[in-house]
Formats: C-alpha cells, sequence, structure tokens
C-alpha cells in the first residue's frame, strides 16, 4: 500500500496554504496566508475562487461541518474558520460569512466541529480551548494553560478531549471536577495530534522530529525513527486503520500500529494541514510553497486462499492466482472505493456502482447502482453481502439482487464500523450507537420487519469488538466478543438464554476462520487457536483442544491479518506478515461432523493419536443433542482419561428414555439451558427443578416451579435445609414471600420426591 502523489501545476495560491478540508470526496476547500478561499476538483487539480477575505483575516485552520448520516441537515454546508487575529468565523459554502465571534487573545491555532457536528471548540496561543454552540454562543472555557495549545482533537464520543502542552499531552474529560490525565509525549514541543474517530488510539508529533502512537491511557504503543525535520501535522483516516504524517517535504502513510506503508518525498516545503475524505482512499495537504497536495492510496491488496487483488491505480484492479500466475486487468470507469475478495467473489465499488466479479469469469461482471454513492462498509460471506452506504443498508446476493434491507434501533451509520459489525447467512449483530454495552441481533432470513425480528444482548462491560462464525446452521451461530478487559466470551445467538462463556484473557485481537468454527486470537504476544471455542465450559477441556504458537517471530504487538483454512496470518509490528500454519485435521473433523460422518471422525482420531482432536470429537459429540453419538463421546472422552465421564456416559446409556439421555449429555456439553429445555418439553419438570437445586441455581429452580405451578414447596424445603446446614439466614426477597405463603409439609415432600425419583428411574 502506498501514496500516488499529484500537486497541480499551477499555483493558485500565491502564499503559504495553511488549512483545509474536504466537502465532499471529490472537493476540496483550502485557504491560506494570500487570504483567498479556493474550490478544488480533485479528479483534475483545477481549482477556483470561491471569496477573497479581507486582509486582517489570515486563516490558520479550516473544517466542515460533519454530516451526520450523510445529510447535510438544515444548516447545511458550514465550514469554521479559525484565524491569527483571534476570532473564528462560520462561513457558507459560497465563502459568505454568517458570523464572526471574538475568541481568544492572539491567534487561534486550531478549530474543529465536534464529531456529531453539535458544537466547535477552539483553541489558542493564549493556553485557552472553549467550547463553543453551533450558533457561535460560549458553553464554557474548559482549559487554561500555560503554553500555547497547538493541537486538539474530540475524542470519538465527543465527552472528552487531548491536547498539547508544551511536551506533554492533556486528555481533559468535559464533565466537570474530574482530573485530566497528562503525560510527557516528546522532547520537544509537541506541535500535532489526533484523536482517532473510530478507535481508542492517539497520535502525536513533535520538535523533536517524531511520531508516537499512544492509546487513551497514555500508553506509548509506537515510536518512529527520528525524521530530518519537525512533524508539522498528522491525520487519520476515517476508519482508523491507516493515518498521515505530514513535515517539510515528508509525506508518510502509516499502519495504525505506527509502521510506516509509503514514504514520499514531495517538492513542498512544510505540510501544515492534512486531511482524509470520508471515503478514506485520498488525503489533501495544505503546504508551504502555496500549492495543495493530493494523493491517493493505490496498491491496496486483498487476498483470499490462491488469489490475490491489487488497486494498482485509481481504476485499475490486477487479480493474480498464484498457483498458475494468470493474471487478470480489471478497467473500471470510476475510481475503486471498497474491495473485498471472499468465497471465490471479488466485489469492488465506486462512486456510483457496485461491481460482483466471480472468480470463475473475470469478464462478465454483474453491475448494479448504489443508492448513496458512497459505501462505507462491505461485508461478504458465503451466500450474500452486505453494503453500509451512507444512509441505507442493503443485503445483496452474488447476482446483484437486493435481499433485504437490515434496520434495528438506534440505527447511525456515520460512525460504524467493521469491529462493531458482523454478518453470518442467517443473522446480523451490531454494537449499539450509544450504548456500547449493547448488541442488536437482526435475523435475515425472516420475511417480516427487520425492525421487528431484532433483538438485544446486553454485555457487562464496554463492547471492543464482536464476529460471527460463518460455520454450520442458523442454530450453532456463535458470536465472539471482546470487551474493555481484553476478554474474550462467546455466545450461542439462538439460545433461548443468552449467556457470555469466557474463553480467556489478556486478548488483543481475534478472528474466526473462514470456514470452520475455530477461533485465533492473539493473547498477550502468542497466539492461540482454539480447535473447538465451545468447550469453554470447561477450561481443562478447552485447553486440551487449543494450539498455542509462542515465538520470538511473532515480535512485539504482533495482530491477526487473516485466519483461512490451515493458515493464520499475523501482522508483526514492522509491518512484515507472518503466515503460521496449523494442522489440518481438526478443520476435517469439523466437516465430518457437520456431515453427520461420525465414523469418519473417529477413524482421525484413531489414525492420529491427537489429544487435541479426541477433545473436540468428545466435546462435539456430548453437544450434537443426539443420543445415537454416545458412544462416540465414551471412547473419545476415554482416550483422553477423563475417566469420570466415561462412567457419568455409561450411567446416561442406562437411562430408560432417550430423553434422559439427551438431558444429561446435554449437561456433560456444558448447556444446563439445553437439558433444562429437553426434560420440561419431555414433562419431566421435577428433573429439570432438581438440576438447578443440585447446581444451586435457586432463583431459576423456584422461577421453573411457579411457572409450572410444581414443586414450590419442594423448592423452598430444599434451600431452608441448605440453609440451616450453612447457618444462614433467608435473604432472597422472593422465597422471604413464598414461604409465608407456602406450607411445607416435610414428610409429604419426601415422600413426593421419593416418588419423583422412582418415576424417574422407571
Amino acid at each position: 500500500m502506498k501514496l500516488k502523489v499529484t500537486v497541480a501545476k499551477n499555483n493558485y495560491h500565491k502564499a503559504a496554504v495553511t488549512c483545509l478540508s474536504w466537502s465532499t470526496t471529490e472537493e476540496v476547500y483550502s485557504a491560506g496566508d494570500d487570504n483567498q478561499l479556493l474550490c478544488w476538483n480533485v479528479s483534475n487539480n483545477e481549482a477556483i475562487k470561491v471569496t477573497d477575505f479581507k486582509a486582517e483575516l489570515l486563516p490558520t485552520d479550516l473544517h466542515f461541518l460533519p454530516r451526520i448520516g450523510g445529510a447535510l441537515g438544515k444548516h447545511g454546508d458550514l465550514i469554521l474558520i479559525t484565524s491569527t487575529d483571534g476570532k473564528f468565523h462560520i462561513v457558507n459554502k459560497s465563502g459568505r460569512i454568517e458570523r464572526s465571534v471574538e475568541a481568544h487573545k492572539g491567534a487561534i491555532l486550531s478549530g474543529q466541529w465536534s464529531n456529531d457536528g453539535s458544537s466547535l471548540l477552539t483553541a489558542g496561543e493564549d493556553g485557552f480551548i472553549k467550547i463553543w454552540s453551533r450558533s457561535g454562543m460560549l458553553r464554557s472555557t474548559i482549559v487554561s494553560s500555560d503554553f500555547s495549545v497547538y493541537g486538539v482533537s474530540w475524542s470519538p464520543d465527543n465527552q472528552s478531549i487531548v491536547y498539547t502542552s508544551g511536551k506533554f499531552i492533556v486528555i481533559k474529560n468535559l464533565a466537570p471536577n474530574t482530573k485530566p490525565h497528562k503525560w510527557k509525549a516528546h522532547e520537544g514541543i509537541t506541535l500535532c495530534l489526533s484523536w482517532s474517530s473510530s478507535s481508542e488510539l492517539i497520535i502525536s508529533g513533535g520538535e523533536d522530529c517524531r511520531y508516537r502512537v499512544w492509546d487513551n491511557q497514555g500508553r506509548q504503543l509506537f515510536s518512529s525513527n527520528l525524521h530530518d525535520h519537525p512533524i508539522t501535522s498528522m491525520a487519520w483516516s476515517p476508519n482508523g486503520d491507516l493515518f498521515a504524517v505530514g513535515s517539510y517535504n515528508t509525506l508518510r502513510l502509516c499502519d495504525r500500529s505506527g509502521w510506516s506503508q509509503s514514504l514520499e518525498k514531495p517538492s513542498t516545503g512544510c505540510i501544515y494541514k492534512i486531511s482524509w475524505s470520508s471515503d478514506g482512499t485520498q488525503l489533501a495537504g495544505a503546504c508551504a510553497n502555496g500549492h495543495v497536495l493530493f494523493a491517493h492510496i493505490v496498491e491496496r491488496q486483498v487476498s483470499y486462499l490462491n488469489y490475490v487483488a491489487t488497486v494498482t491505480e485509481r481504476k485499475v484492479v490486477v487479480v493474480k492466482d498464484v498457483l498458475n500466475d494468470a493474471t487478470e486487468v480489471l478497467d473500471l470507469p470510476e475510481r475503486v472505493i471498497q474491495m473485498s475478495l471472499r468465497y471465490n467473489h471479488l466485489v469492488l465499488t465506486t462512486p456510483i456502482q457496485c461491481y460482483i466479479y466471480a472468480t470463475v469469469n473475470w469478464n462478465t461482471p454483474t453491475i448494479f447502482d448504489l443508492k448513496d454513492g458512497c459505501v462505507i462498509l462491505l461485508l461478504l460471506t458465503e451466500k450474500h453481502f452486505l453494503l453500509v452506504e451512507k444512509t441505507t443498508v442493503g443485503l445483496y446476493n452474488y447476482q446483484g439482487r437486493l435481499i433485504a434491507s437490515p434496520r434495528w434501533p438506534n440505527m447511525r451509520l456515520d460512525n460504524i464500523r467493521n469491529w462493531q459489525i458482523s454478518l453470518s447467512p442467517d443473522v446480523l449483530v451490531i454494537r449499539d450507537a450509544s450504548d456500547t454495552k449493547l448488541i442488536h441481533i437482526v435475523d435475515i432470513t425472516s420475511n417480516r420487519s427487520m425492525m421487528e425480528q431484532s433483538s438485544t444482548i446486553q454485555h457487562s462491560n464496554q463492547v471492543l469488538q464482536i464476529s460471527l462464525n460463518q460455520s454450520g446452521g442458523a442454530g450453532n451461530r456463535i458470536m465472539a466478543v471482546l470487551d474493555k478487559n481484553k476478554d474474550v466470551y462467546v455466545i450461542s445467538i439462538k439460545s433461548q438464554h443468552k449467556t457470555f462463556s469466557k474463553l480467556g484473557g489478556q486478548i488483543q485481537g481475534f478472528q474466526w476462520n473462514s470456514d470452520e468454527n475455530m477461533l485465533a486470537a492473539i493473547q498477550d504476544t502468542h497466539l492461540v487457536v482454539w480447535y473447538c471455542p465451545s468447550a469453554c465450559f470447561e477450561a481443562t477441556l478447552l485447553r486440551m483442544c487449543s494450539f498455542v504458537y509462542d515465538s520470538l517471530e511473532l515480535s512485539r504487538s504482533p495482530k491477526i491479518n487473516d485466519f483461512v483454512g490451515n493458515s493464520v496470518s499475523i501482522r508483526r509490528s514492522d509491518g512484515s506478515l507472518l503466515n503460521v500454519p496449523i494442522s489440518p485435521f481438526p478443520a476435517l473433523l469439523h466437516r465430518y461432523i457437520q456431515d453427520g460422518k461420525w465414523t469418519d471422525a473417529l477413524n482421525i482420531c484413531r489414525t492420529t493419536e491427537d489429544v487435541a482432536l479426541w477433545t473436540c470429537l468428545a466435546v462435539l459429540a456430548t453437544q450434537s443433542q443426539s443420543a445415537d453419538t454416545l458412544d462416540v463421546a465414551e471412547e473419545a472422552y476415554a482416550a483422553i482419561n477423563q475417566f469420570d465421564k466415561v462412567f457419568y456416559i455409561q450411567h446416561l446409556k442406562e437411562m430408560p428414555t432417550k430423553a434422559q439421555q439427551l438431558a444429561g449429555a446435554a449437561l456433560l456439553g456444558g448447556s444446563l439451558q439445553t437439558a433444562e429445555s429437553i426434560l420440561i418439553h419431555n414433562g419431566m419438570v421435577y428433573q429439570a427443578i432438581l438440576i438447578n437445586l443440585q447446581l444451586f441455581n435457586w432463583d431459576r429452580a423456584l422461577d421453573l416451579a411457579t411457572k409450572h405451578k410444581s414443586h414450590v414447596d419442594t423448592v423452598l424445603y430444599v434451600r431452608q435445609r441448605y440453609l440451616d446446614k450453612i447457618q444462614k439466614q433467608e435473604v432472597n426477597e422472593k422465597f422471604v414471600k413464598l414461604r409465608n405463603s407456602v406450607n411445607i409439609d416435610e414428610e409429604k415432600i419426601k415422600l413426593k420426591m421419593e416418588q419423583e425419583n422412582n418415576n424417574f428411574k422407571n
């Protein structure tokens, strides 16, 4: 991946360009020391004059009001322009000044609209940072510093700001009576910074000629080598996976981890400001020699199995089959914005159309027009794909036909990112836009209203990443969740009682296998592959069916790039790719079990004699909800020396009914809810209550008893015996209320329990 830089032949500005901002993906506004406001056409690098400002208005910063959901809103296109005389100006697109406000003593060095466009802030060389309403009314002065504030940025949720203070960086929460978080960032004055609108990462550059990457706690994640000149500008791409760095005659493109993807040396002097287009494929720079620099991202690459697709030019994609070195050149009429290669299909989007190529035929793509003209996100599954545009979401098949338009509560598409949404063949999950603990589940197989079919899952902590497995039917759909504590959990989407089961801690990132139910994760500094994530109900079994790769070649802060087939692709901290091979047998085992070929699955385990395979087989056999697999589970558990489970399975096989066997197998497979539903469905309410009593799930046992109006006195009696044994008083209000209204006859209860147990045995 690199930048293709272009600079206009004509010097439209007569002095240094100090600031610029994108109006649309094809239009940039710039201003400088010549008092001109120019509008640039990106396609031909030509500019037209919008207006001339007064001589005393020397712009220092320029920022367009964000378009929420892609719409202009009632205020239209408004531009915030700050100047050296301490004023900021709200200007319309035609260049007319709507409002001017005296804000600071001395120059205003930075001005920004908030990410939601509801307010703006200004920071000046007088050391003050002030927040204003959209109309220009002062709301508060939140910072009074002894140092000039050269850079300031909003947090993703607009609840905090980060700003420079000499050699330091400070994060200030906007809530009253909160202590700011401050740390030393550079050896010289910190000149610029940026907080990604889609992640918790902050970048900064200083007079010490270095740029650095930080998390929101001030921990340094990356520090660059020494540059020839101070870093004068920095900016994150909209989706937070790239950032750009500007210096004297220098433009650098970096990955979010900090390593450099591309270095360009244009003859532009200092690059004072950098601004990204909303689609994240191009950027513009304000240069000291009066030029405006434009750069487009080329050499973007996606791969799947033996195919590699590369954007070699703005409108050209080259696809290579590495098996036979066959090459296909795809010429498109417009520049490529989004590109994804998966499941034998390449999907491309341009500003106005979507192209669908099948790997068996590169000559005749399926083409359809986009609704909004700009695709924010593109997700592919085996049967269909999802296009997220500015204001709409569309689910399409690979023939280009619209299948559905999913909707969910609090639907906001302007800030949605690929780690906040996941698509499977039957379910779509999305993290809520405002409540970061809430996850929406949308059933995309139903013909009814998507909004009516949506449900929610509440997690106990802030959710950072969600992802669905792609293998199996709807009943086996599993979602993996990474929370703020760096713990990863799995949850069955279709389960009646949705509960989170923890897989591991200190997780930096994870990814499902593209074809099978295997999960790879970076845990601390090593790679872990869980061959059977559903074994998380027992730590010993989970550990036995896992693969751990701990090697120095992973280096510091590795990240999973892809997990396809029997190889995990790791992106190291220096940007290089490392492919870690895993055993091909777990994937084959999953495939046999999914097809119901239990004999073939047994033969693989018998041949390889691998503990991880035997453990996977044992867990999946008990979770198959089939009494016919008890023999398979018995042999598998015996092979890994889990003899207590072998004896339990032998006990299950002696039970008189299949329902009892299935319920017992479900318990062994870690699913109390499944066992409970099987028993209740077969009229065995007492057994369902008894299971919960034995596991001390008192509330659930009482709920079942009251719902089915059976054995309420039994639950109260067993609970009281338990409390008497541990010498505790009853504090549960449910039990306190019922104990006063339900007569507890010990002899009658014992007789009833004995009768139920006899019926169960017979």
